[in-house]
């Protein structure tokens, strides 16, 4: 280790091999960081100290570990007890990533760590009293009592709060508040490991029933609260808001996260709590109206505040999109998020990202203006709107995505640069779903098929209004020939000539641009950018419409 030669370097070939058997022994046969199995006939091994010498002056068998080289290597200079919590995570994570919970994929959260780590959690019971709290739990099987003081505790205040270091046996995650996932931990933890302080508390709730007994709900500061967990702190530094208007602090807290922008929310997580947000109001209001005369419109500017109806307006979308990405259309659920990188910003797995999803299939085919029919006949074509574009979402993942067609083991990473170098080493199947999948190209080519589908349905004269084509696609009856005519032109589009170039330099250059501009001149002109010359079929409208009969 640096600053300090190591008994380890002062051993022999036979002592060396000795103390090999005396470990692998003494771990059972397994890997300290991965715990898997060393077979000493098979395996190259590595000896490394569990906690560095710098924070653990021990240089005996104590504190050494027995590990797989290449699990040592990888760990650059952190110790091997760190490198076991990383690994620790990272297993965690990657076993939860092929769990599929309330139809959004791979979202490993506080709760399914809280789940790993402190399995057996448990209800506080609380007494309020002269400006204090009385918290009562078991610790180690063994009643406990510790007592805080309450900020703000008179009548006056709405948020009542106390500030302590609580147990991780009594802290539970609030998904309802906020539903983020925990990504990019591996920081933390080192921050936490290496006996840094907390310097700013998680936020809980603790509302208490007749009894006198409730659920500490954290639902701030969920990275810090799970990294000290993997680091095997026992307790957390949190602020308890206590009986406190619930919908309040979830409103407090989207703003904190998105207006006042102090961190970033995933979009599907702010599409979640948006959608809670406002159906809370809506569901009241319609309880309420006449629903025959009454309309969304009504709910904006009749039943709404002034103050309120610019964030409700955001969250009226925020609702509409979430409806579809976690909805079913029959028994059906929406399959496109197995392939939409919902956690992280950049993704070298997944070929969408949730603001293609957004600035595409749900902007072309969701109508997000606040209607003014009647809410019966609103509800109805809303109900449509959702079904169909489920379905017709379902029918891209099938057709262009699922099935193997893209391989996510392959990913997205440097696909181009992959071309270049070996033009046969990319599938056909995973290149055009690739390309389709890329933003710019698939902003322009969701838009044609959009006026392809309208077309078609209005031919068919299945809309009950004539702005209904443009404005609003899927407010139509779709029977089960209208969904294999959408197939179809799915289909016009996947086999397009453009997505499955490999040769001419021309083409691939400018099919690397990001630029809206240049693919619609490449699927609506059929040129490259800045030249006349058609070289492409063009993927438009009429060319959809016309080679999906």
């Amino acid at each position: 280790m640096a600053g300090r030669r190591s008994k380890l370097d002062e051993l022999s070939a036979e002592e060396r091999e000795e103390l090999v058997e005396r470990l692998h022994k003494l771990q059972n046969g397994v890997c300290y960081v991965c715990s898997k199995v060393i077979n000493l006939s098979v395996h190259k091994t590595d000896i490394d100290h569990i906690i560095a010498l710098s924070r653990l002056e021990h240089d005996d068998e104590s504190n050494w570990g027995l590990t797989h080289d290449t699990c040592n290597r990888s760990k650059g200079a952190r110790d091997l007890q760190l490198q076991r919590i990383l690994n620790t995570f990272k297993n965690h994570v990657e076993s939860h990533s092929k769990m599929e919970i309330e139809g959004v994929s791979r979202s490993f959260t506080l709760n399914d760590a809280l789940n790993k780590l402190h399995s057996e959690r448990q209800q506080v019971g609380a007494v309020l009293k002269d400006g204090m709290i009385q918290l009562s739990f078991l610790m180690d099987g063994k009643p406990e009592t510790e007592e805080f003081q309450m900020l703000g505790s008179d009548a006056q205040d709405e948020f009542p709060s106390f500030t302590g270091m609580i147990p991780f046996k009594c802290l539970h995650h609030d998904p309802d508040i906020n539903p983020r996932s925990i990504v990019d931990l591996e920081p933390m933890i080192e921050e936490f490991y290496s006996g840094n302080p907390q310097l700013q508390p998680s936020l809980g709730t603790l509302r208490l029933d007749n009894s006198g007994k409730g659920r500490i709900l954290l639902f701030d500061g969920q990275h810090k609260a799970a990294a000290q967990m993997y680091v095997g702190n026992p307790r957390l530094f949190v602020r308890v808001f206590v009986n406190c208007d619930r919908n309040r602090l979830k409103e407090v807290n989207f703003r904190a996260h998105t207006r006042l922008a102090q961190i970033h929310f995933p979009q599907l997580v702010e599409d979640r709590v948006g959608d809670d947000l406002f159906r809370q109001e809506f569901d009241k209001f319609v309880s309420k109206a006449d629903t025959s005369k009454k309309s969304e419109r009504s709910f904006f500017h009749d039943y709404l505040e002034q103050p309120v109806r610019a964030d409700f307006r955001k969250y009226f979308g925020s609702h509409l999109r979430y409806e579809v990405l976690t909805g079913k259309a029959g028994t059906r659920s929406n399959d496109i998020l197995n392939y939409v990188e919902t956690i992280s910003a950049r993704s070298k797995r997944y070929p969408l990202s949730y603001e293609t999803i957004q600035r595409t299939f749900l902007t072309h085919f969701i109508w997000l203006n606040r209607s003014t029919e009647p809410l019966d006949l609103t509800q109805e074509m809303r109900g449509l709107e959702r079904s169909n574009l489920i379905q017709l979402m379902n029918i891209f993942v099938e057709e262009v995505l699922a099935n193997n067609r893209f391989d996510l083991d392959m990913g997205i990473y440097r696909i181009e640069q992959k071309l270049l170098d070996a033009p046969d080493s990319i599938p056909e199947t995973h290149l055009r779903a690739y390309r389709l999948c890329r933003s710019s190209a698939m902003i322009i080519w969701t838009h044609e098929l959009k006026r392809a589908l309208s077309l078609y349905l209005n031919t068919l004269s299945k809309y009950g209004s004539s702005d209904w084509p443009v404005d609003r696609p899927l407010w139509a009856e779709m029977s089960n020939q209208d969904r294999e005519r959408a197939r179809k032109m799915i289909r016009t589009v996947r086999d397009h000539k453009i997505w499955g170039e490999r040769t001419n330099p021309e083409i691939l250059g400018a099919i690397s641009s990001t630029r809206q501009r240049d693919w619609k001149e490449i699927l609506l002109q059929g040129c490259l950018p800045g030249r006349q010359e058609q070289l492409l079929p063009k993927l438009d409208q009429n060319f959809i419409f016309q080679n999906s009969q």
